[in-house]
C-alpha cells in the first residue's frame, strides 16, 4: 500500500524508529509475527502501553499512544504492506538466518515513515541473484508470469505502448526489458511497422515527423536508411520549380557538405559557359556582393567562389 493510499479508518504515521532502537527495543518487541508468521504483524496496544503509559502521562491527549488504536486494533497506516499479488514469507527469510536490517536497510535510524523504507522488487531481484535465490516470477508473484500478458497489456495497449515506452518511465510495471528486449520490438515491427505509417506517411508525412522528433524514428531506423531510400526515390517535393534559385532548403537535409564548389548541386550542368553573362557595364574589377545577396537579389547560393569564374 502507498503512503498515499489510506484505507478506512488508517492514517498517516510519524513513528520514529530510531528512538526506539535507542532504547534498546529489539524489532520482534514490536512486531511480534516477524519470525513466525508470513506477515510481520503490527504493534498491539497492551505492547505499547508497557512504556507509554509512563511517557505519555504529561503529553497532550491527542498524543497520546491510544490515539493509534480503534479499541485494540492498532489503526495507523502500514506504509510496507505489499501488494495481495505478491508472495512473501517473513518466517521463511528469518528461517534462512536473514537479519531485519538485511531487507530494512537503516530502519534503526528512520525517524518518520515514509516511501524510502519500502523494500523496492530491485532490492529483492538483487538479494536473490547474490544469494542463488528464485529469479522467476512464480517465486514472488502470483499472477504475474513471462508468457502471460499483464492486464495492461489488453484492451489499445497496441497503439498506445509507444508512447508508454518514450515517457521513461522508472516504475516496474513500466519496465518492457523484465520481459521483452531490444530484438523483440524490431522483429515485431518488421512485420508489423506502427499504425501512422500509411500511405501518407511514406510519401508525405514522416518527413515532417522527421524534423520534429528524429529520435522517435531513431528508435527502429538508421541514418543511412533515409539516405538509402532517398538515393532511389527522391521527395515528392523535389519538382519542377524545387531547384528554383536562391533556394537553401537544401541544406536541411544535405549537410555537412562534402565540398562548396558548384559541383555539390551541378552535378548535370553540361557547361559553366551557359552561366548568365554579366551586364556590358560591368566589369571584373567590381565587388560583386557589394549589391548582389544586399540591394540585388542573388540567383544562387553564395559559396564564396569568384563570381567571374562563371559570369564573364
Amino acid at each position: 500500500m502507498l503512503l498515499s493510499r489510506l484505507g478506512p479508518g488508517q492514517r498517516p504515521l510519524a513513528f520514529n524508529h530510531a528512538i526506539h532502537a535507542k532504547e534498546g527495543l529489539e524489532c520482534s518487541d514490536c512486531h511480534a509475527g516477524a519470525a513466525e508468521s508470513d506477515e510481520p504483524g503490527l504493534p498491539s496496544r497492551p505492547q505499547c502501553m508497557l512504556c507509554h503509559e509512563n511517557l505519555d502521562k504529561d503529553k497532550p491527549p491527542e498524543r497520546h499512544v491510544v490515539t493509534l488504536f480503534s479499541e485494540t486494533k492498532f489503526q495507523a497506516q502500514h506504509a510496507a504492506r505489499l501488494d495481495d499479488e505478491l508472495i512473501f514469507s517473513h518466517r521463511a527469510h528469518v528461517a534462512r538466518g536473514e537479519e531485519c536490517a538485511s531487507c530494512h536497510r537503516g530502519i534503526d535510524s528512520n525517524v518518520r515513515i515514509g516511501p524510502e523504507i519500502r523494500v523496492t522488487m530491485d532490492d529483492c531481484t538483487a538479494c536473490h541473484a547474490s544469494k542463488g535465490g528464485s529469479q522467476e516470477c512464480a517465486a514472488c508473484h502470483r499472477e504475474v508470469r513471462k508468457d502471460e500478458k499483464p492486464a495492461s497489456h489488453h484492451h489499445n495497449w497496441r497503439r498506445m505502448h509507444g508512447g508508454a515506452v518514450r515517457a521513461g518511465s522508472e516504475e516496474v510495471a513500466d519496465r518492457c526489458t523484465l520481459c521483452h528486449n531490444e530484438s523483440s520490438c524490431t522483429s515485431c515491427h518488421a512485420d508489423s511497422p506502427p499504425e501512422n505509417h500509411n500511405g501518407f506517411w511514406r510519401t508525405r508525412g514522416h518527413g515532417i515527423a522527421a524534423e520534429m522528433d528524429r529520435d522517435n524514428c531513431a528508435v527502429c531506423h538508421r541514418p543511412d536508411s533515409c539516405a538509402r531510400c532517398h538515393a532511389d526515390t527522391t521527395p515528392l517535393s523535389h519538382t519542377g520549380m524545387w531547384g528554383a534559385t536562391r533556394d537553401t532548403h537544401c541544406l536541411a537535409c544535405h549537410f555537412p557538405l562534402q565540398s562548396n564548389t558548384c559541383a555539390v548541386c551541378h552535378k548535370g550542368t553540361p557547361s559553366h559557359e551557359l552561366a548568365t553573362p554579366m551586364p556590358p557595364w560591368h566589369n571584373a574589377g567590381m565587388n560583386c556582393r557589394q549589391c548582389h545577396g544586399v540591394t540585388q537579389p542573388l540567383p544562387h547560393v553564395d559559396n564564396r567562389a569568384t563570381c567571374t569564374m562563371c559570369h564573364h
